[in-house]
């Protein structure tokens, strides 16, 4: 909820970047709160890089979520 929270904040588009910030993004996005446009991982010599991220949107369920459970 913290992400969404800060996402709101912002003026979107945004590019979110970091594995779990992405992962977050990705949780987001299933449940209805995003719509965000998320790359698979590439395989590099070290393993894998999560490009970023990017939301375009807040969804009407993501602001009924940011009203019900507002940040303290």
């Amino acid at each position: 909820m913290h992400l969404l929270h800060r996402l709101a904040a912002q003026q979107l588009p945004i590019a979110v970047t970091g594995g779990e910030q992405v992962d977050a993004v990705r949780v987001l996005n299933l449940a209805g709160h995003i719509k965000a446009s998320i790359p698979k991982p590439v395989r590099t010599l070290d393993g894998f890089e999560q490009p970023a991220a990017i939301v375009s949107e807040i969804t009407s369920l993501g602001r009924s979520m940011l009203k019900r459970f507002p940040l303290k």
